[in-house]
């Protein structure tokens, strides 16, 4: 698989990366009994470790890792430790906003439960919005390795393919003509982008209405999702979307952690 090589990234622009690793990843017991989700191990390798070494090999020194449920097990070297106390009782959102004195200038967010290879993260890096997210293009192949219905999982994703604007995301499809890729958990923001995210949030923040049913999404803002706030970020038109080819992993529960380590031994064979 050919790499993107763009040299002129790390000087051009200094990216802060921030990992959400606040959760208590329920659903990957036993194993994540004595430990956070992102310290479970795929193929030897942590799910945390593996997003470092691919941040680090694109030239992003300086990472935050937001974390929550047993925060004590991180590592603390090179890296930037920000503690969501609330982890029980919030989502995304909230640990994101708990890491807000970090989010300054280019910055990529990153879901603590999956990894991926370079050549996905330099190409958001790469994208000329102020704010990206990557969507995988092949997602139905890989779902239906992880769930014997894809659509149970699945969430709807509507974009305008010749302006690569996001129209819509994250809700329950009825149908796959609903779904024109995934958001795989990687967003890109420029400093232009990060302003725009946060005053979506701090306006939501200071709306009594908004706060108890955050974007319209059933939810408070302290359990909103990441998507609730992206959607409205969609109907504002300033989110777009890179598109990916497989290229990553997400590792929710046990089959997913077989999924992928078999995978992973098949290109180690070739």
């Amino acid at each position: 698989m050919e790499l993107i090589r763009n040299t002129e990234l790390p000087t051009q622009k200094h990216f802060t990366a921030v990992i959400l690793a606040a959760g208590q990843g329920t659903r990957l017991r036993p194993l994540t009994d004595d430990r956070p989700k992102c310290m479970v191990e795929v193929a030897g390798a942590s799910i945390l470790s593996r997003q470092i070494a691919t941040l680090k090999a694109c030239g992003i020194q300086n990472i935050v890792i937001v974390g929550g449920y047993l925060h004590e097990k991180l590592p603390t070297d090179g890296v930037i430790k920000v503690v969501n106390h609330e982890f029980a009782e919030t989502n995304m959102i909230y640990s994101l906003h708990c890491a807000k004195d970090h989010l300054k200038g280019h910055v990529i967010v990153s879901y603590g439960d999956i990894f991926f290879d370079e050549k996905v993260l330099q190409k958001l890096m790469a994208s000329p919005y102020d704010i990206a997210i990557a969507s995988d293009q092949l997602w139905e192949q890989y779902w239906e390795k992880r769930f014997a219905e894809p659509l149970s999982d699945a969430e709807t994703f509507a974009i305008h393919p010749a302006t690569a604007q996001v129209l819509s995301l994250g809700q329950k499809p009825k149908s796959r003509s609903e779904i024109q890729g995934q958001f795989i958990g990687l967003l890109k923001f420029s400093e232009t982008g990060i302003q725009q995210f946060q005053t979506a949030y701090n306006a939501c923040a200071a709306d009594e209405s908004c706060k108890a049913n955050a974007w319209h999404s059933g939810r408070p803002l302290e359990k909103a999702y990441m998507t609730d706030i992206l959607n409205d970020l969609a109907g504002q038109g300033v989110l777009y979307f890179e598109p990916i080819d497989r290229g990553w992993f997400e590792i929710d529960d046990v089959d997913d952690l077989r999924v992928a380590e078999r995978e992973l031994q098949f290109f180690q064979d070739l």
